[in-house]
């Protein structure tokens, strides 16, 4: 009986210890796409849905309801864009303006542009969003439609990074 009992515990333990490690991570998922169909630089950041409403109640109290309370989804959509920047070659901000947001398939949605700058040769990029809240949250930018789509991957302690283009790609 003893024998049974401890290979229980275990058993018990190392099931414990298989679900700690299988945390979810907490990550965040930006595309920049320079869209010369549309004329614009176009921003779309994808939050797992499940993380916006943890953070939502981290920043903004337990009654905060990103799934169907307008006000909370704007405060996470300005929250998202508060800690999105870019800058050209020259130190400018980019001055991304809200489009819009919504939830759809399990995530939160945030849409953001700006007519397409001229003669952009680098974008340097800053995402800190969560990572005030969560010091494991992983933020990946993709940057397309300046030839080969480049990734920046930004975790807690990352502060700007850099994608390079080449100028003859510049319109």
């Amino acid at each position: 009986m003893a024998k049974y009992l401890s290979s229980l515990l275990v058993l018990l333990l190392l099931s414990c210890s298989f679900q700690l490690q299988a945390h979810k991570m907490k990550s965040a998922f930006t595309i920049v796409l320079f869209n010369e169909r549309s004329g614009y630089l176009e921003v779309m950041h994808r939050i797992v849905l499940h993380d916006a409403e943890e953070a939502a109640w981290k920043l903004y109290g337990s009654d905060a309801d990103i799934i169907s309370d307008s006000e909370t989804q704007e405060k996470v959509a300005q929250h998202a864009i508060s800690q999105f920047k870019m800058k050209d070659q020259d130190g400018n901000e980019l001055p991304l303006k809200l489009l819009g947001y919504q939830n759809d398939a399990g995530y939160f949605w945030v849409y953001q542009d700006m007519p397409l700058p001229k003669n952009v040769s680098k974008l340097r990029v800053q995402q800190k969003l969560f990572q005030q809240i969560w010091n494991e949250q992983i933020n990946i930018v993709n940057i397309e439609g300046k030839g080969e789509v480049q990734s920046l991957t930004f975790s807690a302690h990352d502060g700007w990074q850099s994608a390079y283009f080449d100028q003859v790609q510049d319109k």
